[in-house]
């Protein structure tokens, strides 16, 4: 069991109170502001502030809740831990329902003029398109973003953080997209966008 600070989050919803707006009423830190977003121990002179600030009940506030009930993306959050860097990747383990997880995460953000391509030498590239004003044809800027490796009882899996405009290569080789929530074999590589690993629900039986 642990203590998830998510019913705090609809309450300030349902009062439309903004989470700056938290900090002024109840002189808390950006730094306590930012340990309950993660779920992590706060005072409770801290949670009296914010039942008083809010005329609420610590019901209101947070509630324990079981490990097997978060969702993976929940899970991810609460439990990953960084055990390798890179220029472009963190690379974060853990284990989820007994499958042993590892989630290589972009660094910078992907936009419209990111492709990410997923190429038979089992590497992914990340290409970024510049354009200037006058130019017909843009810049092309390309570099090795992750060359994923796992132990062989782990699930690989490569988040995309922002919104590429582009994820070629899926499906063909190694790399596969979110399809049904499963890997097609004991050597595929998940690849997605952040916003679709946060819907990510694998099939682990």
């Amino acid at each position: 069991m642990y203590i998830s600070y998510s019913n705090l989050w609809k309450t300030l919803v349902d009062k439309k109170i903004s989470k700056t707006e938290l900090m002024e009423l109840t002189g808390m830190s950006s730094r306590t502001l930012a340990k309950l977003s993660k779920n992590e121990t706060v005072t409770t002179e801290t949670i009296a502030s914010i039942c008083t600030a809010l005329s609420c009940n610590v019901s209101d506030v947070m509630e324990c809740v079981s490990e097997n009930e978060l969702s993976f993306y929940s899970y991810y959050r609460k439990f990953g831990e960084i055990t390798e860097e890179s220029e472009y990747v963190n690379t974060i383990r853990f284990t989820f329902k007994n499958k042993k997880i590892v989630i290589y995460l972009t660094k910078k953000s992907a936009g419209k003029g990111t492709h990410i391509h997923c190429r038979d030498d089992k590497t992914l590239y990340w290409e970024q398109l510049y354009m200037f004003g006058g130019m017909s044809t843009p810049r092309r800027e390309e570099n090795i973003l992750v060359r994923p490796k796992r132990e062989a009882d782990e699930i690989a899996i490569v988040v995309i953080k922002g919104k590429p405009a582009l994820i070629t290569g899926l499906d063909e080789g190694i790399f596969v997209s979110a399809r049904k929530g499963r890997l097609g074999g004991d050597k595929d590589v998940f690849v997605m966008s952040e916003t679709a690993f946060k819907l990510f629900e694998p099939a682990l039986d």
